[in-house]
C-alpha cells in the first residue's frame, strides 16, 4: 500500500480526535453495563486521571447530549479518513 502524506492543522487534528472520542463514548454509553464488565480496556490505576477523564466525558455529553449533529458515526469517520488519505492529507 502506498503511503500518503496529509497535513492537518492542530485544530483540525483535535477536532477529528474529539469527534472520534465522542462517537466511541456514545457507543460505550449505549452499551451500558458492559464497560465495567470488560477488563480488556483497563490500564494502570490512575484515580486522578480517571476523575479528569470522567469529568471531561460528562462535559461532552452535557454539551452534545442527544443532538445528532454533535456526534459522528464511525462510518462517517472512516469516510473522512479515506477522503483525507486520497487527498494526501494524512501524516505518515
Amino acid at each position: 500500500m502506498a503511503q500518503t502524506n496529509v497535513s492537518l492543522s492542530p485544530t483540525e487534528f483535535e477536532d477529528l480526535v474529539r469527534r472520534i472520542v465522542r462517537e466511541e463514548l456514545a457507543r460505550l454509553v449505549r452499551s451500558r453495563g458492559r464497560i465495567g464488565d470488560d477488563p480488556s480496556h483497563e490500564g494502570t490505576v490512575d484515580e486522578a486521571g480517571d476523575e479528569t477523564l470522567v469529568a471531561e466525558a460528562l462535559e461532552v455529553l452535557d454539551a452534545y447530549g442527544d443532538d445528532p449533529h454533535g456526534w459522528l458515526d464511525w462510518e462517517d469517520v472512516k469516510d473522512q479518513l479515506r477522503r483525507a488519505e486520497a487527498l494526501g492529507e494524512l501524516p505518515n
